[in-house]
């Protein structure tokens, strides 16, 4: 056969894999009205700010105890709606102090600092007596002032309230302190204090972290779920100042208005951008504070030196953690450990039992100091 006095054409090269990667967002959303953006919570110590964010998140993502000053991370927690095209990244900051006593506060305060530039929503939380941890011409409370970024205040502990008469001054933290006025003892008093810090708020909602009561309406109005009037109506007569002068609510343009038209953030299915060796930390400084109380300074720290991962279809049945609790001084490993190692033990059999809980395996943790 005679050569072809042409060459024929190559076929055209195949097309390029899809573009793939660790963290790479696969979900299907509409550009045009998806929305997201990062949601600070701040507040004084001990006001409940990471209580309320396992709320907002039906997770128990946050180290909870009765003791204040136990948020030390800025911890990030992701709340995704595809049904309402929302996705909010919570960030549980420490809690606020207008006079930092070490080194270690500093630099919870400059993590609070840096939150709030980042956000588009600001969730200042306080209670149903005021709680203000800011003086006059603290950072922080003149740049919430100065902000054009969107403030939601949160009253909590409206539980509280059939047992106001009980109140006294040592029932709050002595890291806070109202520097703004007297205390308030009732929702009205409470919301009109606030509606003259923060004028500008978009609404002050009463809530109570501990019942859950009313957290629907604070989640309905943070997603934009559609009647966010009929949630604030359920809530019964509006107290005043609950709303900016001149509005009587707030309406579903005004919610959907709180974070921007953008793509999200994170993929669906992320709940926290922590890793489960930080939470298995938190879960044993959480038992931890717990146990001893003010026995235990701040400043001990928890870290997991050992941490397997269970693999699908693996024998093995038990997860194996080791961590060691580091302390300042050498008499505070005495107080720890206990008397026959008794008090190390039971911080041990506590820790167990809530990381199992959490990841739902049977633990077996190596715990020393």
């Amino acid at each position: 056969m005679p050569p072809s006095d042409h060459l024929s054409s190559p076929p055209p090269p195949p097309p390029p894999p899809p573009l793939d990667y660790e963290g790479r967002i696969s979900e299907e959303y509409n550009p045009e009205t998806f929305r997201s953006g990062f949601v600070s919570i701040v507040g004084a110590p001990n006001m409940g700010k990471s209580t309320l964010l396992n709320k907002l998140l039906d997770e128990d993502l946050c180290i909870t105890t009765p003791r204040p000053q136990t948020t030390r991370h800025a911890i990030l927690a992701v709340l995704t709606s595809e049904e309402h095209e929302t996705q909010l990244a919570f960030l549980d900051t420490p809690g606020v102090i207008s006079k930092t006593r070490y080194k270690l506060q500093d630099t919870m305060m400059e993590a609070v600092q840096g939150s709030l530039h980042s956000s588009e929503v600001i969730l200042v939380l306080t209670d149903v007596f005021s709680t203000v941890p800011f003086s006059e011409d603290d950072k922080i409370l003149q740049k919430l002032k100065r902000t054009k970024q969107n403030i939601v205040v949160v009253v909590n502990k409206i539980d509280l309230l059939d047992k106001v008469t009980n109140f006294t001054a040592s029932d709050a933290d002595d890291d806070g302190g109202d520097a703004l006025g007297t205390r308030t003892t009732s929702v009205p008093e409470a919301v009109a204090k606030w509606r003259s810090i923060l004028p500008n708020a978009v609404a002050i909602i009463p809530i109570s972290c501990k019942t859950g009561q009313n957290i629907p309406t604070l989640r309905k109005l943070l997603l934009a779920e559609p009647d966010v009037p009929a949630a604030f109506r359920s809530l019964g007569r509006p107290v005043p100042g609950t709303f900016r002068a001149g509005e009587s609510t707030v309406t579903d343009e005004m919610a959907r208005s709180l974070l921007p038209v953008s793509p999200p953030l994170y993929s669906f299915s992320t709940l926290t951008d922590r890793s489960e060796r930080f939470f298995a930390s938190e879960i044993i400084r959480a038992v931890l504070f717990g146990k001893f109380k003010k026995e235990v300074p701040y400043s001990c720290e928890v870290a997991v030196t050992g941490f397997t991962e269970l693999e699908p279809g693996s024998k093995e049945k038990v997860r194996r953690l080791s961590a060691s609790i580091m302390v300042e001084r050498e008499s505070q490993k005495g107080i720890l450990v206990g008397k026959g190692g008794v008090m190390v033990k039971e911080v041990g059999v506590g820790s167990r039992k809530r990381l199992e809980e959490f990841f739902q395996e049977r633990i077996h943790l190596d715990l020393s100091v």
